[in-house]
């Protein structure tokens, strides 16, 4: 029960932070925003090295990991964050929020494609209903 809590409590909060960055945006330009908001990043990595030390299991990852990771960072963490400012910027946040949160639909592809996770009736379906939210929205 207790990863239910914690997958709806990231849901909220990955809800009221664009209401935050939205506010935020109103009066700077995305790119300057987005140089503020990883000021938050950087002091909670930080907060984190200090707490909890987690040196020793980073020196005992692999080249493949820690290259996979940074390649994460820098695509989710700096390239779609930046978009995703410019179109948040300029867009109606109710609108542009459900768009981005259709990733899952991307991460079904791939995860088929190219882990050969298995395709099911039930996720094709989610997948198309996925797609006739993003409709609708436009």
């Amino acid at each position: 029960m207790e990863v239910y809590f914690l997958a709806l409590l990231t849901a909220f909060i990955w809800g009221f932070v664009p209401f935050l960055e939205k506010v935020g945006l109103s009066s700077v330009e995305p790119t300057a925003a987005y140089v503020v908001r990883c000021t938050g990043v950087m002091l909670g990595a930080v907060i984190i090295m200090f707490t909890q030390s987690p040196f020793s299991a980073i020196s005992k990852m692999g080249f493949k990991s820690i290259s996979f990771l940074i390649l994460a960072g820098l695509l989710a963490g700096f390239v779609a964050q930046v978009v995703f400012y410019k179109a948040l910027k300029t867009g109606e946040v109710s609108r542009i929020i459900p768009i981005t949160c259709c990733y899952p639909l991307f991460t079904f592809i791939l995860g088929w494609m190219f882990l050969g996770e298995e395709v099911t009736l039930s996720r094709v379906i989610g997948m198309f209903l996925v797609l006739g939210g993003i409709f609708l929205l436009k």
